[in-house]
């Protein structure tokens, strides 16, 4: 790409961290390597505990998924079916939410929906908006280190789904949780696979989870990219999450260009989303841009 070595591509679309997490060590995998060839028999109850401590929940209301993908799947199967609608607020809003409900057999619509998927903090733009009265609801809390909020537990008509991908930075390893009643956190194990997550991953996730992240270096950065970009006449909106929405009016291929200078961003109508990374990486962004808008102004 633009004679650009792949190591020197910066990937500001994926909103994943800047660094793999410290406790990610070989040492966390030794006990899960020694095991590899035998299944996870009885589960993952230390796992489950764990999740349960840091959303200070019982484990009886944890339900443990391949990544928030296969929860949000999971959730969908379970809520709906063919015949059926299913609620998507403010649109347009994480993709998998439609496939999720598609691959139920069900139609996007606001009447009389089988249940209801909300992204707080919204994706892409990253702000906390209002929790919608409509239950059965699923809310994708994605990035709740970011944003402290949560709507977890509100009453038995609510899901909430998080991740370890983002602020936990175990992307690759794909370990997320569900949170509900204990009602329906029994009925969404019941239609969990069996095993969703690896024996390495569940090792990585307690060795996370024993040392939560500190994201109010990220928090910072986040600030003060968004006013290196009101330097450059760019005005990002206000976001809870680890990336920015930056609305670019009508300048064209910027995206594109950015690309051609080995950094890949989020491209929207009229706007770019870019993850928050660390600062020179983001400098190397701030300058691309300055260079980019230069170009198309």
């Amino acid at each position: 790409m633009a004679g650009i070595r792949p190591e020197e591509v910066l990937r500001f679309d994926a909103n994943t961290a800047p660094a793999p997490p410290r406790a990610a060590t070989s040492e966390a995998l030794a006990d899960a390597l020694a095991n590899v060839h035998r299944y996870p028999h009885g589960g993952y109850p230390e796992l489950v505990a764990a999740v349960a401590s840091y959303a200070d929940v019982d484990p009886q209301n944890v339900v443990l998924g391949a990544g928030a993908d296969d929860l949000i799947l999971l959730a969908a199967r379970a809520f709906a079916g063919p015949g059926d609608r299913v609620a998507i607020v403010d649109e347009p809003t994480y993709p998998l939410f439609r496939v999720a409900a598609w691959l139920a057999g069900a139609e996007i619509g606001d009447d009389h929906p089988a249940f209801t998927f909300c992204c707080r903090p919204h994706n892409p733009t990253g702000a906390v908006g209002e929790i919608p009265p409509a239950r059965p609801l699923v809310v994708d809390e994605a990035y709740f280190e970011y944003c402290g909020e949560t709507v977890a537990l509100l009453d038995k008509g609510v899901v909430v789904i998080r991740t370890l991908s983002k602020a936990f930075g175990l992307a690759g390893a794909r370990v997320g949780y569900a949170l509900a009643e204990p009602g329906t956190a029994r009925e969404l194990n019941a239609r969990q696979a069996p095993a969703p997550v690896s024996t390495l991953s569940a090792a990585l996730a307690l060795a996370v989870l024993a040392r939560p992240p500190d994201v109010r270096p990220l928090v910072e950065e986040r600030e003060r990219l968004a006013e290196r970009l009101h330097e450059l006449g760019l005005e990002a909106l206000p976001s809870a999450a680890n990336f920015l929405y930056v609305p670019l009016g009508r300048a064209p291929n910027v995206s594109r260009l950015l690309l051609a200078e080995g950094m890949i961003v989020r491209d929207y109508p009229e706007a770019i989303r870019v993850t928050v990374l660390d600062r020179a990486s983001n400098e190397r962004l701030v300058d691309a841009l300055a260079r980019t808008l230069e170009r198309t102004g």
